[in-house]
């Protein structure tokens, strides 16, 4: 991969994953010291290499992954979570996808990949309004179902900036001047909980959207959301 195709998002943050890498969902890291936080981490092994090699590129293969924050429990993000796991990381998930994660269920959507999710357990089942703490680093907890029961967006604020890593509850799209939401054929999607979440992101201020798909947002976030939830009343209701 060449070095003009890595991605650092901002101060400390980085796309690791994604489709500058050719790659559909995406995955980030966060840095503080000699320690990382992922958030996501793919689908199967080649994805994982994709992520360990992009970790390596940024200087950073010498630090510790201390937690992993998924933000759904759908196989494209959480389909690595067992080979994260093996290293001791933290494993943070939502109510109900956790459960998901743990099975390794049809809530993980292995229909759609023709291959078994490798359960993984669950260290922290986190709820709304939550703060994770690691190695420095705080994350807001926000509890958005919808897309899937226990979907989760994690609120950091960094380098004076605020970052909502949202999933796939909304992501800006592929034009850059709308926003698109996550699949909706999801065993536990629910359109009616995923209005009120895009409502409730919507009071949220936001400098940057990092979605699970799709390229980030690092302006003007907050526009992103209200765009996202505008989609949801026209195409959901």
């Amino acid at each position: 991969m060449k070095g003009d195709s890595r991605m650092q998002v901002a101060q400390d943050i980085y796309l690791v994953a994604g489709p500058p890498y050719g790659i559909h969902p995406n995955a980030y890291v966060v840095r503080s010291g000699n320690s990382i936080v992922l958030i996501d981490c793919g689908t199967d092994e080649e994805e994982l290499q994709v992520i360990r090699s992009n970790i390596a590129y940024w200087g950073m293969a010498d630090c510790r992954v201390s937690a992993l924050l998924l933000t759904h429990a759908h196989f494209d993000h959480a389909g690595n979570a067992h080979a994260v796991k093996t290293a001791g990381v933290i494993t943070v998930a939502g109510p109900g996808d956790a459960e998901a994660i743990e099975c390794g269920d049809y809530r993980t959507m292995p229909y759609c990949y023709g291959i078994p999710f490798i359960p993984c357990p669950v260290d922290i089942v986190a709820t709304d309004g939550q703060v994770l703490e690691f190695e420095g680093l705080r994350f807001d907890v926000i509890h958005v179902p919808g897309h899937s029961a226990g979907s989760l967006v994690y609120r950091l604020v960094m380098g004076g900036k605020t970052a909502l890593f949202t999933g796939d509850t909304v992501f800006p799209g592929p034009d850059g001047k709308s926003a698109a939401l996550g699949f909706t054929g999801g065993y536990d999607f629910n359109k009616d909980n995923y209005i009120r979440s895009l409502e409730k992101l919507s009071r949220v201020q936001t400098d940057m959207v990092l979605g699970g798909h799709e390229q980030p947002c690092v302006r003007n976030g907050s526009r992103v959301v209200q765009l996202g939830l505008r989609t949801a009343l026209a195409e959901l209701r």
